[in-house]
């Protein structure tokens, strides 16, 4: 059983025109908010409409996790955009299959320079 939550972090990057996100620790509930609000205000304010969430640093995801992920791609698509995740974990890989999201929303990308060249 886990015994400490790991706060996430996000750190945002360009290359080219793809912007990056890249998050550190678990993508939880009571962790979601700032990151919510820092990735979505990026993606509005954005004149790139090519989108990567890079989750190799996420050991945990629930169902608000999911769900960020979701809003994220959403407006990412609403803005005409394009959006996938990079290397995730294998358990954060299996969640987003169970759930349904890969690869009927999204793909995923084994790494950014892989994933910058389909864009």
């Amino acid at each position: 059983m886990r015994e400490k939550t790991t706060i996430v972090k996000c750190e945002v990057r360009k290359a080219g025109k793809v912007t990056l996100f890249s998050v550190q620790g678990d993508v939880i509930f009571n962790q979601m908010s700032e990151i919510r609000e820092m990735v979505m205000g990026e993606i509005v304010h954005s004149s790139n409409g090519k989108f990567l969430l890079i989750l190799g640093g996420v050991d945990l995801i629930d169902s608000s996790g999911v769900g960020f992920i979701i809003s994220v791609y959403k407006t990412a698509v609403s803005r005409n955009g394009k959006f996938a995740i990079v290397c995730p974990k294998s358990d954060v890989t299996t969640v987003l299959q169970t759930v349904g999201l890969v690869p009927r929303l999204f793909n995923i990308y084994e790494n950014e320079d892989e994933a910058i060249k389909a864009f």
